[in-house]
């Protein structure tokens, strides 16, 4: 089934009839600001074998290689979801896991999903999935790198799967003067830096999120670039399938500009792009690593997740004057974030966000986590609020249905 064109705002992820009896559980948790939090950790590595798992010293040592950052769920047929994301490795993401979960109460690991191929351009590093499904197949779209530091080369990649375990890069390469398979975008766009000098990260070209435009029938493909004003920005691409893609444009409203005209005003590395559609409003979310306050020291704190809106998704070389900048979202996190709509009897939107240290309320030091919110859109605000188990009145966590 195509829930691709079903669902055009989201993660490309329905609870379908049949198979919602696995997330009962989840669906316990309820959206309260009194609901006890609830958050993911995965599996703990201890590289340097000194019994400690959560020391770090990098490069040298690097135990938190598989914190959760830039991450992706998708629900399969059987009402089962799957997360992946980049690890840290050593030195650069090397991998892309692989976790499940039936009930949103633990995370179950998997394994490895996909691998550098050495040599190719995605030789050095892989970093935040992206996963769809269209016409029963699997597309994992991610960031491949060549090289590392100012120099380095980002592009695109595309990986499938009829099964979310065994995945495969698609025998193309659209990227000129490269070799392996996989690539199919590298944001050589006139807006961009990504045609210029291969130094000072002007090869950026991460972060893939795609989706379907129903009302324009075609796909799109938001990624980070760096734009010809030195600043991080959304661009934007189109293809009428899934291995080709045309740029379309970029957005202002995602970029630092010095008058702070419709755009933020501070920050300047805007990153992980995620659009989900409400009410006929589209909110593209993302975030900005350097624009973040301390959560425990700054009593209403700038955050790394902001967002801008539109009613339209039209997109052009001037900046996409439709699409005007809303601010930060309520809370602070470290990487990026993605919603998902669970839905029985209603629809409840769960944001889920990589969170580590005092800027997210964690202690210091602590590894990258998901962290589980509700979030509600109203045009042009948002609000979140806890996703869990609400306590009693003497403090104990309770199960809604008893």
């Amino acid at each position: 089934m195509s829930i691709a064109r079903t669902y055009a705002f989201v993660l490309l992820v329905v609870l379908g009839t049949g198979c919602e009896d696995s997330l009962d559980d989840a669906f316990t948790r309820r959206c309260h600001p009194a609901a006890s939090p609830t958050l993911f950790a995965s599996k703990l590595d201890d590289d340097d074998g000194d019994g400690n798992p959560l020391d770090e010293n990098f490069p040298d040592v690097n135990d938190e290689d598989d914190d959760i950052a830039d991450h992706s769920w998708v629900r399969d047929q059987f009402g089962i979801y799957h997360l992946f994301f980049h690890s840290e490795s050593l030195y650069y993401p090397n991998q892309i896991e692989h976790y499940t979960t039936r009930d949103f109460v633990t995370l179950e690991y998997v394994g490895v999903a996909l691998t550098v191929n050495a040599g190719a351009w995605d030789g050095d590093a892989l970093w935040a999935p992206h996963v769809i499904e269209f016409d029963e197949t699997y597309y994992m779209f991610y960031t491949g790198v060549a090289g590392s530091g100012p120099s380095a080369i980002q592009r695109i990649g595309l990986a499938i799967s009829d099964d979310l375990t065994t995945w495969t890069r698609v025998p193309v390469n659209r990227c000129a003067g490269t070799t392996g398979d996989g690539c199919i975008y590298d944001c050589d766009e006139p807006w961009t830096m990504a045609g210029g000098p291969n130094d000072s990260y002007n090869q950026q070209c991460r972060d893939p999120f795609v989706m379907w435009d129903e009302g324009n029938r075609r796909w799109l493909l938001f990624a980070t670039a760096k734009s010809t004003n030195q600043a991080g920005v959304v661009t934007v691409a189109s293809a009428s399938e899934l291995s080709t893609w045309a740029g379309e444009g970029y957005l202002d409203a995602t970029r630092r500009l010095a008058t702070g005209s419709g755009a933020q005003t501070t920050g300047g590395q805007c990153e992980n792009a995620f659009l989900v559609t409400d009410e006929g409003t589209h909110y593209l979310l993302f975030t900005d690593w350097q624009d973040a306050e301390d959560s425990l020291t700054v009593a209403n704190p700038r955050t790394i997740a902001q967002y801008a809106t539109a009613t339209t998704l039209a997109f052009d070389s001037l900046g996409s004057a439709d699409w005007v900048y809303r601010g930060y979202t309520p809370d602070p996190g470290v990487n990026a974030l993605e919603v998902i709509p669970l839905r029985r009897g209603g629809v409840e939107w769960v944001m889920s966000q990589s969170v580590s240290g005092p800027r997210s309320g964690l202690p210091k030091k602590s590894r990258r986590q998901l962290r589980m919110m509700c979030v509600s859109f109203d045009r042009a605000t948002m609000e979140t609020s806890n996703w869990g188990l609400l306590p009693d009145a003497t403090g104990l966590i309770v199960d809604p249905r008893e």
